[in-house]
């Protein structure tokens, strides 16, 4: 085989392996929209991100082995490349990553929840103290401002006597 076909070759092979590799950055993405729940602003920002590495990688790919000429046949093994890896296995990877991830974060959440249940037990305790307080205090308050609004009329009644 003459050098320029291997070379060739060579450059078909690494559009394809750029195209899994392409393919695998976006089922990390979309693991990642799978675990936290975004709105439309992020997913739109994680898209243009998401293409921005797209084409600097595409462009990266063509002007290390083409020196920047574009060949088409690149950019159909890139194609080619993701095609493949989202029919035969992104469904399954993406499906039991984000399980395995939230089931992992579940049982963290539990852990957690373990952890901290006698802190949970004692600001209920505290919170209801507190409340009897918050009681207490506004009864004495209430007292309090009732015989002082009494000694002030009193105290007025006697200034004006005199």
């Amino acid at each position: 085989m003459s050098p320029q076909i291997v070379e060739e070759t060579l450059f078909l092979y690494h559009s394809v392996l750029l195209g899994v590799f392409v393919a695998v950055v976006y089922d990390i993405i979309r693991i990642f929209r799978r675990i936290v729940k975004h709105n439309r602003f992020f997913l739109s920002l994680e898209d243009i991100l998401y293409w921005i590495f797209c084409a600097w990688e595409v462009f990266y790919l063509l002007y290390k082995e083409s020196s920047g000429v574009l060949r088409w046949f690149a950019i159909l093994g890139i194609a080619l490349g993701m095609f493949l890896y989202l029919i035969s296995i992104s469904r399954f990877v993406v499906y039991f990553i984000s399980k395995v991830v939230n089931k992992c974060l579940h049982m963290v959440g539990k852990a957690i929840g373990i952890l901290l249940l006698p802190l949970k037990k004692a600001a209920g305790k505290a919170g209801a103290v507190s409340k009897k307080t918050c009681r207490f205090t506004r009864k004495i308050r209430h007292f309090l401002k009732k015989k002082l609004t009494a000694l002030r009329k009193m105290l007025k009644i006697i200034l004006c006597k005199h």
